[in-house]
Formats: structure tokens, C-alpha cells, sequence
């Protein structure tokens, strides 16, 4: 069965729930067979299914508040199919306009199917907004790990649009790109960037196929901290939207941007018949320092990034060692931490390749080992070594030796010329 009707018979399930006539020949009794062992009716059977289902959305662990927003996927269904209530009866009780409550009725809908079809299909479980045990997630998706780097955020962009545009073209939509000529990068991870703009996109495409027309525009902030992206698009009354039934892609868009720390924000501005909507897409900018760490062991990369995590630079990991040098000479770092001990290619290798190659020679590196010869790593070239277990101390320490962040304590520390 596809998705988008399985959905649809699950709203319709839903709608019937004390119509035992119905719920009796429904579709769905097809898909959720009574166990031989079960002397119960398939009406009944499909019936507890669906409170199940409605039951699974509550939040673990969390106190019942009508206020929440967790709640609010749980209470609106319960209200409106347990409870019987009329839409106008939860717009009360859960002081919610007319229009928000139409949204949220809708993305709760989605939700219970979801969670239906997840366990029906645990194989094709698809993910939902943290609603999936993480046990069920493909694969791919569970082991992806992420690697951020400084990235071209308009480079990234044209290069999703150029991706979609076949599409765009073929929906008779207008996709409008407003970027400076000069943006300042940003940190994350390129894959799931594009994805989540995919996401975003992909859903803004959706609601102006309810349209039939339309234009989307994406448009950039740039803060002290961050740069926002703004993909703004006309859409219809929230009832169009559920009557047309599509899937949206915001609940993958928010995933991916909880993995990679980016804030995702929607706003809505209604109209007389169609409003306003607003993805907001905020990423850190990658700093004007970066220390690139190279080490087989991820690990050892995020125990330097808790060591940085107060300081002004960034930690970007690289586990792989044939992926050192282009990456040094490309992103020009402030500093590379170079382990020793690594499959394929050891750490003296990088870091004679690393000296004789004349656009990285000026970078600093820290040769990092578990082996205490200092004096193999600066003959070799090195700024510094530090022998493990390196604790925070040491790595700032060398930094400072290194000009690259201050003391503070303002007391004189060695310089790692004089050790040599």
C-alpha cells in the first residue's frame, strides 16, 4: 500500500471510530487482520488499534498540560475522536485560533499515521518528527555521521535549485534567489544542508501546487553569529492544504536540523484567502579560526571540541588522512592537530606532506601521540607536541604558545621553540 492513501485511510478510520458498520468493512481491517487467537470482532480490533495509536503520541515522561505544546498532537485527537468534541469545542478548550487549530489538526493526523505505519512497515519506517524509536530508523540514517565545514551558503543554494529546477519549471512555479555577492561562511554539514533545503523547498513547492501558481523566494540575514536563510511563499487556507492531502517535508527538515544544531523557525501570516508563510533557517558562521583535528578516533575529535567549546575557534574533524591536505589547503586552518597512529597513512607522513606542500607549510600543526618523541615531531617540521592522554590544559596551552588564543592568567608560558 502507498503512504499517501494509507494516510487517507487512517483520517477516514479515524472518523468513523464508534461507527462499528464502517469500521467493520474498512480497508484498513485488511491491514490489521484480527490474530486467530483474538475472539473479538474486526471492528473492535481496528478500534483499539486506533486508540493505540492515539495513546502512542503521548510524550514520554512528561506532565499533561494542555498549554503544550508536545501535547498538543495528543489532545487534539483525543478530543476530537475519543471525545467527540467539535472543532470549535478544541479551539476553546486549547485557545487556539481557527487556523492554528486546522494546522495542528492536521499535523497530528499526520503524526498518528506515521506512528501507525511504522508499526505496520517497520522496514519502511519512514521518519517523523521524534515520534519513531529510533531502533527502526534505516541504517544510512543511523550510522550518517555528520562532518562539518566552512561552506559558500549561496553555493550551496544555487546548487539545490539548480537540482529542483526541472521541477520548479514543470509546476509552473518561480523559484527567485536574492543573495549577496559576499556572504560570510557558514559551519555544517554539506549533505544534510542540502537536504533539509531540499526538505524546505520540496514542502513550499507542495502548498503552491494547492495554489496552482506562485512564487518563492529565498533571501539571506547575516548576524554576528549566524546567517539566516528565508524562503517566504504564498499559501492557501490550512483547509486546502489538509483536503489536498500531500505530505509535507518539514518533519525530515527538522530532523536533520536537530542533528547538525540549526534552528529551524515557521511562521504564518493569514490573509483573505491565501496568506504569507515563512522558513527561517538560521547556521552558526564558521569562525575566522579554525583548528582542523585529525584523528582516526571520533571520539578524541569531540573531547577537543568540548575542550574548545568556550573559546573562540572551531573544531572541524577529519577522520580520514588521505582527505588532509586538500582539506588544509582549502580551508587554510590556524592550526591542525595531527594524530600519529592511524590506519593507511601514519601522522608523520601527513605531516612531511603537510611541509613540503608550499600552500599549507604555514600552518601550524600539533603532533599529537601516544609516544613521547617530541623531537622526531619538530625535526619533522612540527609547532608543538603534546602526549596523550592530552587533557584541556595542554591543548590550550598550546594554543596560546601559539599565539592563537590568550592566557588567562596572564602567566608566561614556554615556548615550544625552547623545547626543541
Amino acid at each position: 500500500m502507498e503512504r499517501k492513501e494509507f494516510n487517507r485511510l487512517v483520517r477516514d478510520a479515524l472518523s468513523n471510530l464508534y461507527d462499528y458498520a464502517a469500521l467493520e468493512t474498512h480497508p484498513l481491517t485488511a491491514v490489521f487482520p484480527v490474530p486467530s487467537e483474538q475472539q473479538t470482532s474486526r471492528a473492535e480490533h481496528l478500534r483499539h488499534i486506533l486508540l493505540d495509536a492515539i495513546e502512542g503520541l503521548q510524550p514520554p515522561d512528561r506532565e499533561r498540560s494542555i498549554g503544550s505544546v508536545e501535547w498538543r498532537p495528543y489532545l487534539i485527537l483525543d478530543g476530537r475522536y475519543v471525545e467527540a468534541l467539535s472543532l470549535q469545542e478544541l479551539q476553546v478548550r486549547l485557545s487556539l485560533s481557527e487556523r492554528q487549530l486546522r494546522r495542528e489538526h492536521s499535523r497530528a493526523l499526520r503524526a498518528v499515521a506515521a506512528w501507525l505505519w511504522d508499526q505496520t512497515y517497520p522496514e519502511r519506517a519512514a521518519l517523523r518528527d521524534g515520534r519513531v524509536d529510533p531502533g527502526q530508523w534505516n541504517n544510512n540514517l543511523r550510522t550518517f555521521k555528520v562532518a562539518r565545514e566552512p561552506l559558500d551558503i549561496a553555493d550551496v543554494v544555487r546548487g539545490v535549485a539548480r537540482t529542483l529546477q526541472r521541477r520548479v519549471q514543470s509546476e509552473g512555479a518561480k523559484l527567485h534567489l536574492i543573495l549577496p555577492e559576499k556572504l560570510p561562511s557558514v559551519l555544517t554539514d554539506r549533505v544534510i544542508l542540502r537536504q533539509i533545503l531540499l526538505s524546505l523547498l520540496s514542502y513550499a513547492l507542495d502548498v503552491q501546487d494547492v495554489l496552482d501558481r506562485g512564487d518563492i523566494t529565498i533571501s539571506t540575514e547575516v548576524q554576528t553569529d549566524q546567517v539566516t536563510l528565508r524562503i517566504q511563499f504564498q499559501e492557501p487556507d490550512p483547509s486546502s492544504i489538509e483536503a489536498n492531502e500531500e505530505e509535507t517535508s518539514l518533519d525530515a527538515a527538522r530532523y536533520w536540523a536537530r542533528r547538525v544544531d540549526v534552528t529551524l523557525h515557521e511562521s504564518h501570516t493569514p490573509g483573505v484567502r491565501t496568506g504569507s508563510a515563512q522558513l527561517a533557517l538560521s547556521l552558526p558562521r564558521a569562525s575566522q579560526k579554525v583548528v582542523l583535528v585529525v584523528d582516526d578516533q571520533e571520539p578524541a575529535i569531540r573531547m577537543f571540541c568540548r575542550y574548545l567549546s568556550r573559546s573562540n575557534m572551531q573544531v572541524i574533524g577529519i577522520q580520514q588522512p588521505d582527505r588532509v591536505l586538500p582539506l588544509a589547503r582549502q580551508w587554510q586552518p590556524q592550526a591542525i592537530t595531527l594524530d600519529v597512529m592511524m590506519p593507511t597513512i601514519d601522522g608523520w607522513e601527513i605531516l612531511q606532506a603537510l611541509q613540503a606542500d608550499p600552500e599549507t607549510r604555514h600552518i601550524p600543526i600539533i603532533v599529537c601521540s601516544v609516544w613521547d618523541e617530541p623531537e622526531l615531531a619538530f625535526s619533522l617540521g612540527a609547532a608543538d607536541f603534546l602526549k596523550k592522554p592530552i587533557t584541556q590544559r595542554d591543548l590550550l596551552d598550546a594554543l596560546v604558545r601559539l599565539k592563537l588564543l590568550d592566557t588567562l592568567d596572564g602567566s608566561h608560558l614556554e615556548d615550544p621553540s625552547a623545547r626543541r
